[in-house]
């Protein structure tokens, strides 16, 4: 004859969720506590991740050079090696050093002199971090990063007259005939802020969370206290009786 099983969960998982609660509802606090506090220090990026603040950037590729016909050379008699190859040659070695000078002090001055020129103020410590560079063999790419749209433009437009008429000053090396001539126009891109920065208050508070688990748990652990009767058998003891609590 076939007995049937009684419906719902075993006996054991029921002991098991209620020990979990009967923890829960005697360490809430500790819980809570580290949850609250990285809630609080995360209040002032949650107006942030609901609407995030909206950068902006633009990317110009350059190239520069020294025209040979500058230099008084005649490219008609001149072999193919100084005509042709030298002044790519030299076009690279001067184009690897520019990238430095963008991301430099004096050249954020500059351009903040650039633009004080034009009746718009913006100091140079702001603008230090709005410039970065790279380049690749004859060609300059120019990044510029803002959080105002009719800025960038004025930025960028800046950035490349300072790249023009004073990029000799600060490299002695290279001779006053220096050209620096932009590819593309200044088009202005809207990038949003990364995932990691946008969901930074939640993370904040998902490790406050747990860190009060663990915390909680740890607790528990070193607690020599009796709870419930299940202590009590735990140690061996034999339950002779049992008072239930007032309600």
């Amino acid at each position: 004859m076939r007995h049937s099983r009684p419906f719902g969960p075993p006996a054991a998982t029921i002991m098991e969720l209620k020990a979990i609660w009967q923890f829960l509802f005697r360490r809430w606090w500790l819980i809570l506590l580290p949850a609250i506090a990285a809630f609080i220090l995360a209040l002032s990026g949650l107006r942030g991740m609901i609407s995030p603040a909206v950068s902006y950037t633009v990317q110009i590729r350059l190239t520069a050079a020294t025209p040979p016909e500058a230099e008084g050379s005649t490219t008609a008699s001149a072999p193919y090696e100084d005509s042709v190859y030298v002044p790519f040659l030299a076009s690279e070695y001067l184009v690897v050093n520019l990238p430095a000078w963008i991301t430099s002090d004096t050249f954020a001055e500059e351009v903040s002199t650039a633009l004080r020129a034009q009746g718009h103020i913006i100091s140079a410590d702001n603008l230090r971090s709005a410039f970065a560079a790279d380049s690749y063999r004859s060609v300059l790419v120019l990044y510029v990063t803002w959080d105002d749209e009719s800025d960038i433009r004025l930025i960028a437009d800046s950035a490349v007259k300072v790249l023009q008429t004073r990029s000799t000053s600060y490299l002695p090396q290279t001779p006053a005939s220096l050209a620096v001539v932009p590819w593309d126009d200044v088009n202005v891109n809207q990038i949003a802020p990364p995932l990691m920065t946008r969901f930074a208050p939640l993370l904040r508070i998902a490790v406050g969370l747990a860190a009060g688990v663990a915390l909680a748990l740890l607790a528990e652990y070193l607690d020599g206290s009796i709870h419930s009767r299940r202590d009590v058998e735990a140690l061996g003891m034999a339950l002779l009786g049992e008072i239930p609590p007032e309600r």
